[in-house]
């Protein structure tokens, strides 16, 4: 295993610490609400859930995370503003976990920070995600709504490789006029995650892992990814899925713990019903990466008694 020489910055948002080294701090894990075809969503438009459903896979998540004192933040995913302050005011209360603005949309997203804002939680409410597309209206409408933690895709369709990612954090990678990371700053936002954007498989998802050690070595910020995404459109996933799904989960669920090898500081894993397979699997990771820090750790002190 490896140690960061640069600076690794630490942040808390809600109830969960991000960013450290490996091995001395806990990954987090990110599972999804509400996404598409979610059965507990019965209106997507206004947001209505069933509430017997989402109690039960709160329970679930809730007893994972005691097994196995894995750090946790909750997706919303939404359509529309009001689908989002929906959620917003259903999960405040039922959970002091980091809730992400989870959506395709800004205005949704810029919605649901302005909601929370009214509501007062600003503070554990994650804009999810500034991205490549971003608009001097977006970064605007942040700053009005007091944005404080935000999640900056390093997707660059220019560039889906490691320099991609990186240059768009940098400097914009010929995409946008500046950094995402300057852009973020400049709207005020105080705690940056940085996502290197796994969105296919055959959109190079393996330089996300690439990504994630230059990223913390180079800025030390917090950074993960959503590796699940490569499973799901893997060309051997998909034949194996309907005829052995169980086969289909041990990938899936090898998907979380392999990121944290590369030095993730936080993982979406995809829905929450499947939190405990992977609650598990990164607590046993974590252990490992521990053990092996620990060692590191022994051979330099070793080294300067000498």
């Amino acid at each position: 295993m490896f140690r960061f020489q640069c600076r690794q910055e630490k942040v808390r948002i809600g109830d969960v610490n991000f960013g450290g080294q490996p091995g001395k701090r806990r990954t987090a894990l990110l599972g999804s609400l509400f996404y598409p075809r979610h059965t507990m969503v019965l209106d997507r438009v206004t947001g209505k859930v069933d509430h017997a459903k989402l109690e039960k896979a709160l329970a679930q998540l809730s007893v994972a995370s005691m097994e196995t004192e894995c750090p946790f933040g909750l997706m919303l995913f939404a359509e529309t503003g009001g689908a989002m302050a929906s959620y917003l005011e259903l999960m405040a209360d039922r959970s002091h976990a980091p809730l992400f603005l989870d959506s395709p949309s800004r205005e949704v997203r810029l919605a649901g920070a302005r909601k929370a804002a009214e509501m007062g939680i600003a503070d554990r409410v994650v804009y999810n995600t500034l991205n490549a597309g971003v608009m001097k209206e977006e970064l605007e409408g942040m700053a009005e709504a007091g944005v404080r933690n935000a999640v900056l895709l390093a997707f660059n369709p220019a560039d889906l490789g490691t320099k991609g990612k990186i240059y768009l954090l940098e400097n914009g990678g010929g995409i946008l006029s500046q950094g995402l990371i300057d852009m973020a700053r400049g709207a005020g936002v105080k705690n940056l995650l940085l996502d290197m954007a796994v969105l296919a498989t055959e959109q190079s998802a393996g330089s996300a892992l690439r990504a994630l050690t230059v990223s913390k070595s180079k800025w030390g910020l917090p950074c993960g990814c959503a590796l699940h995404n490569a499973v799901e459109s893997w060309p051997m996933g998909q034949r194996v899925k309907a005829q052995e799904p169980g086969i289909y989960r041990h990938v899936d669920t090898a998907s979380t713990v392999i990121p944290m090898m590369a030095g993730a500081d936080f993982v979406m894993f995809g829905p929450i019903e499947s939190a405990r397979r992977n609650m598990h699997a990164a607590a046993f990771t974590d252990d490992l990466l521990r053990q092996s820090t620990e060692e590191l750790r022994y051979d330099r002190e070793a080294q300067g008694n000498h």
